[in-house]
């Protein structure tokens, strides 16, 4: 009621971190100014309990240490090493501290209070830096240094260290005066330890980027907690007395919470995530099983109006040479305002190539130039049917229409039907589709192997070159590759043209079996752009013959020009 009236958020973290302080505070003033105070434990039953605390927070010290040493080759993180190692010392410097502890038998030299003092504010000082330097870094900043040498230099700071308190007590400063009790070092000690606790609360608020999460909040209750711990251990009298006994209470729940977070964080957390990654992933395969198997129902009634054509193609194969003839376009024809004008010289009777240019809607026009392999009759054969399979005769759905507004699909499912027909698995073919959308003056095409890039002749007689993707050939290897086509787009300029030609125009040769070339043919229409397309296509043309001479022709020579002009 009162958090609600002050506005106060109880879930958030610094709700939790005041509150578990001033819980903790209150059990230390309870302890410090009640009776319970002046109780000196026995003897034996303090260290019998002491040690149990101790032997707890070694345990939980190496739990830490071995699960965050362990994971460090996959994970790498500096911030972890320095935990893994900071509480390795800090278990050592325990069970030193508490078998150097008085009353338990000798460990090494005469226990003295003063010895095992001296190994727990080591340890606090040790913890309270490890603490503070691991949280500098980001959890993804990483080490690529041997973990071994981190273990190695550890164990041995710890054995000088050990050494140094053991049997060169008396380089060590005084901690603790049987007769009076604390000294002033190891006071201001335990507060330096305080101080550097909170800095690294501080730290660990700042850089948490969830700062309400668990485990942000644990891990700040847990130094809470630890700062807790060392308050107290400023304030007893007698090494067996109950406000001692307290902090070693503080000092085991802070460790379980410290190694709570560190675990959850380290191991328990990325084995959830891949848990219901796994699980995301299972829920994807079904899914996708299932779109798949729409796709396919789909594709199979769409490919259902192409087998067809295929299977009415295959019984016209008698009539081939007059099909062919008779699918070429007419040298000029104009569709939806756009003019194409082309040229049509078959190497023999029948020819290897094939070009159509047709309406796919009130704003779209479709085309495809095609170059088969060899001449002759399977070669005709093969342009008759990729006439009958490209052409939208029928497209009258929108699902249709979609299909033919996109070159690349086209190619694909064009592979696809190549692919279960009956022609021979030596046939192949090269080809180029394209749609020209006249609102928006945008060509898109795709190529599937086309190795003669078209020529863009802007209205200024700037020409440039169609960029080509290498597109797979239509070939009989569908059973072991499936390719990927891909778009281009191109915007074209008021009266812009295109030409379109197939390899038999650049590869003509003459007697000296020098070949026409690319470069001729860009030369001849950067001359000559200002005929207009019928003109230019014969210029081309006269050109070839003239170059050609009496050699004879060695494949067929198609070309043909969109022209763009105002309609």
């Amino acid at each position: 009621m009162f958090a609600k009236k002050l506005n106060i958020d109880t879930s958030s973290t610094k709700f939790h971190t005041i509150i578990i302080a001033i819980l903790c505070m209150i059990i230390i003033m309870f302890v410090r100014f009640s009776s319970l105070f002046n109780v000196f434990l026995d003897q034996q039953l303090f260290l019998v309990l002491h040690t149990i605390f101790e032997i707890l927070s070694v345990l939980v010290s190496f739990s830490i240490f071995l699960a965050l040493y362990n994971i460090y080759d996959f994970t790498n993180s500096i911030r972890n090493v320095i935990f893994a190692n900071t509480f390795y010392i800090v278990g050592l410097l325990d069970i030193m501290h508490f078998l150097s502890y008085n009353g338990m038998p000798m460990f090494l030299t005469e226990n003295l209070s003063q010895k095992a003092t001296a190994f727990w504010i080591f340890a606090r000082i040790i913890m309270a830096l490890g603490l503070l330097f691991a949280n500098i870094f980001e959890k993804e900043t990483i080490s690529k240094i041997n973990k071994r040498y981190f273990i190695l230099l550890s164990t041995i700071f710890t054995i000088v260290l050990g050494y140094l308190v053991i049997y060169n007590s008396s380089i060590i400063p005084t901690f603790f005066d049987e007769k009076t009790g604390l000294t002033s070092t190891k006071i201001v000690l335990e507060y330096i330890v305080v101080l550097l606790l909170v800095v690294s609360m501080y730290l660990i608020y700042k850089t948490s980027k969830e700062k309400n999460s668990i485990l942000t909040k644990h891990m700040l209750i847990a130094i809470t907690i630890a700062i807790a711990s060392e308050i107290t251990f400023t304030m007893y009298i007698n090494v067996h007395d109950s406000i001692n006994l307290l902090g070693h209470v503080f000092k085991v729940i802070s460790y379980f919470l410290i190694f709570r977070v560190l675990f959850i964080e380290n191991i328990k957390d990325p084995y959830r995530k891949a848990s219901e990654m796994r699980e995301q992933l299972n829920n994807h395969v079904i899914r996708l099983e299932d779109i798949a198997k729409q796709k396919t129902k789909e594709m199979a009634i769409a490919n259902y109006k192409l087998k067809n054509m295929n299977n009415k193609m295959l019984k016209e194969l008698d009539a081939a040479k007059q099909i062919q003839m008779a699918l070429v376009p007419k040298k000029y024809e104009n569709h939806l305002g756009v003019k194409f004008y082309s040229e049509y010289i078959p190497w023999g009777k029948l020819s290897g190539d094939s070009y159509k240019y047709f309406k796919i809607d009130e704003k779209n026009l479709g085309m495809f130039l095609i170059d088969v392999s060899g001449h002759g009759v399977s070669s005709a054969m093969l342009t008759i049917f990729a006439d009958r399979v490209l052409t939208p005769f029928d497209a009258e759905g929108e699902e249709d229409k979609e299909f033919y507004l996109n070159p690349k699909e086209v190619l694909k499912d064009f592979y696809e039907v190549f692919n279960e027909s009956d022609f021979p698995e030596e046939t192949h073919m090269v080809m180029l589709y394209g749609v020209l959308n006249i609102e928006t003056s945008e060509f898109t095409y795709s190529s599937a192997g086309l190795n003669c890039n078209p020529i863009h002749i802007k209205n200024d007689g700037k020409i440039q070159l169609l960029e080509l993707k290498d597109g797979f050939p239509i070939c009989k290897l569908g059973s072991i590759f499936v390719p990927d086509y891909h778009n281009e787009t191109i915007k074209l300029g008021l009266e812009d043209r295109i030409l379109f030609f197939t390899d038999g125009v650049i590869e003509e040769t003459n007697n000296t079996n020098e070949q026409y070339g690319l470069s001729r043919l860009k030369v001849l229409i950067k001359d000559k752009y200002y005929l207009n397309s019928k003109g230019l296509l014969k210029k081309i043309c006269d050109d070839l013959t003239e170059f050609r001479g009496e050699a004879h022709m060695e494949d067929d020579i198609t070309m043909y020009i969109m022209d763009f002009t105002k309609r």
